[in-house]
């Protein structure tokens, strides 16, 4: 039932998130300066004369909004950078021509596309397009894929921006969105609970970051590989073992009996990072779990001296970066 109805959106049928119109105009200016307002400052220019028949629908939820739009006649947009989010954009009907960053390519059913914040982007509409939008501002991304990596991420994510949907990973989020749109469509409500709303999200950005290639997928993957080369095995449990006191590269080359650089290899290959961001990994995992679990007696100093971090200041940033909150705040909890 889903997709009949998304894809036959223009005829004669509801249109995705009906219920969370923004507008519905046939003035150019008009849709300019409201789509302006939720995502940035843009040219709008018609392609050919007439009246739009223009439309934006959008259900915000928290960091993440699912829009369905439309311009009904052929138009150039230029967004240009966008800076603060991410744009997934997926077509039910027409075709769009998009270049960022001088790359072009063409979406339409069957192919979608992805702009970085840094890419500066140019698309033309043709007048049947109407397409399915999914907007995530850059710092929850951020911070669901230092979750995943348990650890701070140190450069910007960065998509490829052409998606083949017969990719099965990436067809089933977008039918993910679509379950979600049909499903506000139907009285959803997520906004009643804050959890709701934050399973809600971590689940769409979870998906979404082992779905699409990025920067980062091999160190995801990486971290789901099992099968390591026994000195990295050797490694880590020396490490699992010794995690409250100091810990050096070189006491792991006397553990192992293998080279830095081979302890280096091991755990870049078949943990996506180096063995001390490992140790900071674990750190902050063992901090997280005891700081939810602490009674009123205990404080976040003694928490994380326990567990090796002797420079609180630097302590306290990568924590932030990783849950999205400051160790006092998870103490509260």
């Amino acid at each position: 039932m889903l997709q009949s109805t998304l894809i036959d959106c223009g005829r004669d049928m509801n249109k995705p998130l009906e219920k969370y119109s923004l507008f519905q105009t046939s003035d150019a200016d008009e849709a300019r300066e409201i789509v302006s307002r939720v995502y940035c400052d843009h040219t709008l220019k018609p392609r050919r004369s007439g009246p739009l028949d223009a439309c934006h629908h959008r259900a915000r939820l928290s960091s993440v909004s699912v829009n369905y739009m439309q311009y009904g006649t052929d138009i150039s947009v230029e967004p240009g950078l966008l800076k603060r989010f991410f744009l997934f954009q997926l077509p039910l009907e027409g075709a769009a021509e998009i270049t960022t960053n001088h790359k072009e390519f063409t979406t339409g059913v069957g192919r979608a596309s992805v702009i970085n914040p840094t890419d500066y982007t140019k698309m033309l509409w043709n007048r049947d397009c109407k397409k399915l939008m999914v907007q995530i501002r850059v710092e929850a991304m951020e911070m669901r894929l230092s979750r995943l990596l348990m650890r701070p991420i140190d450069t910007p994510i960065l998509f490829d921006s052409c998606i083949m949907t017969d990719n099965r990973l990436a067809h089933g989020w977008w039918q993910q969105i679509k379950h979600l749109a049909s499903d506000l469509d139907h009285g959803f409500d997520p906004w009643r609970s804050r959890y709701i709303l934050e399973d809600t999200e971590r689940h769409l950005l979870t998906n979404l970051l082992y779905s699409f290639n990025h920067n980062y997928m091999d160190r995801l993957l990486a971290q789901e590989v099992q099968a390591a080369p026994k000195h990295v095995k050797r490694a880590e449990d020396y490490i699992h073992a010794h995690l409250k006191g100091p810990l050096s590269i070189d006491d792991l080359v006397v553990v192992t009996g293998v080279s830095q650089r081979s302890i280096f290899e091991g755990f870049r290959s078949f943990r996506g990072t180096t063995p001390m961001k490992y140790v900071l990994q674990l750190r902050l995992e063992r901090v997280h779990k005891e700081l939810l679990r602490a009674g009123p007696e205990r404080n976040v100093t003694d928490i994380a001296l326990k567990w090796g971090f002797n420079q609180l200041g630097r302590f306290s940033v990568s924590y932030k970066k990783v849950y999205g909150e400051s160790p006092s705040d998870t103490l509260k909890k």
